[in-house]
């Protein structure tokens, strides 16, 4: 029996090659007579914003700030706090941590509130109840599906990774251009690609996966699976092909994220992206084949229908990725990809087996309770140290 179950609206989503060279400009004077908001990346802002909105920038008065890194909650406040009166829409270009901070400004602008009063397990429980600016996503990187969730990821470098959650943060609009990938380096495109695979498996195995984010879960990782082979090939065609899987991915787990939940990888991702300088991505995959064999084993220990069903679907991805639906070679197979892709360990971010004991305090919220099964504190310690 199909279980109850929740889809939020969606964004409209507008996909192409080159898609914002002209129609993103049109697209977004049509949406405004008055002031907006500009939240853009360094490279963006020095690359691409110019270009791609010359004629928004020529009309409408633009109210622009560059965002570097993670969005801290004072870097959230300062902005708000310095956005001039009347601004009607806010627009994010850029990565996820840039998409993160134009979602929660548009959020925050009518509110006028710190944004720390909203962060789940952190604030006062506040709720948004003005409706938030209309919020246009144009991501520039393949990986956090930003541009097609609820949430704005917001950190505290030492004591906290936590998410600004409400229905009414969804992007009115993201615009997914491939274009934009071929300009990230491979140490910012394999590994936030391998959050993105990552968001998929998680979201497709998770105890609050259903019908139409199983689907969507399946259709990113076929679209997954192969990319990085057509990227790196000398045909342009195979090339922009590549490229375009990888961005649809991505944004296909923004929404299976949103409406399944995630599990034990994120569940560590977030408290170790918290209390260590490690990029997100590198994090995940590092952590995703340990996780996925314990998940594994966890399950086979287990006579539940659930389980099976979990198991059934972990063979499914292995059948997709190997070609033999045997649990081992997923786990080889997702070995053998981290290892080509994604090398460093995440000791080079100052992990060690003595120091990961915060980790383990803190990562039982949020994304863990999505988990297919649950993980002792040893296995999860365990599937750490394999990271290093």
């Amino acid at each position: 029996m199909i279980q109850p179950f929740q889809f939020v609206q969606q964004t409209r989503i507008e996909f192409g090659w080159g898609c914002t060279d002209q129609q993103l400009s049109a697209a977004i004077l049509q949406q405004t007579n008055q002031k907006l908001m500009l939240v853009s990346s360094g490279y963006a802002d020095q690359h691409f914003v110019d270009t791609r909105l010359a004629d928004l920038l020529a009309q409408r008065a633009v109210h622009r700030v560059v965002v570097r890194g993670e969005p801290s909650p004072e870097l959230i406040d300062r902005l708000v706090a310095e956005a001039p009166d009347g601004i009607e829409l806010v627009v994010g270009f850029g990565g996820g941590s840039v998409l993160d901070a134009a979602k929660a400004i548009a959020g925050l602008l009518p509110e006028r509130f710190s944004v720390i009063d909203y962060l789940e397990g952190v604030g006062y429980g506040r709720k948004i109840e003005r409706t938030p600016l209309p919020f246009i996503a144009v991501p520039t990187t393949a990986g956090t599906g930003s541009e097609t969730t609820k949430n704005a990821v917001i950190s505290r470098q030492g004591e906290f990774k936590k998410s600004f959650r409400d229905d009414r943060l969804i992007a009115k609009q993201a615009w997914l251009d491939p274009s934009f990938l071929p300009h990230c380096p491979p140490r910012v495109l394999y590994p936030t690609a391998m959050d993105a695979f990552t968001q998929l498996l998680e979201s497709f195995v998770a105890l609050k996966a259903n019908p139409m984010t199983d689907a969507l879960a399946w259709q990113g990782m076929q679209l997954f699976q192969g990319a990085f082979e057509q990227i790196e090939s000398a045909d342009p065609a195979q090339q922009q092909d590549g490229y375009g899987r990888l961005m649809l991915a991505a944004s296909l787990s923004g929404l299976t994220l949103a409406n399944a939940g995630l599990g034990a990888v994120h569940g560590l991702a977030g408290p170790i992206g918290a209390y260590f300088d490690a990029p997100h991505g590198l994090v995940c995959a590092r952590l995703l084949a340990p996780i996925t064999a314990l998940n594994i084993h966890a399950l086979q220990s287990l006579d539940t229908a659930q389980a099976q069903a979990g198991l059934l679907k972990y063979a499914q991805v292995a059948q997709l990725m190997t070609g033999s639906a045997a649990l081992p070679g997923l786990v080889e197979a997702l070995e053998r990809l981290v290892a080509n892709k994604v090398p460093q360990g995440l000791s080079e971010f100052g992990l060690t087996k003595d120091n990961l004991e915060p980790v383990l305090k803190t990562c039982r919220a949020g994304s863990m309770l999505g988990n297919p099964v649950v993980l002792t504190d040893q296995d999860l310690y365990s599937a750490m140290v394999r990271a290093l």
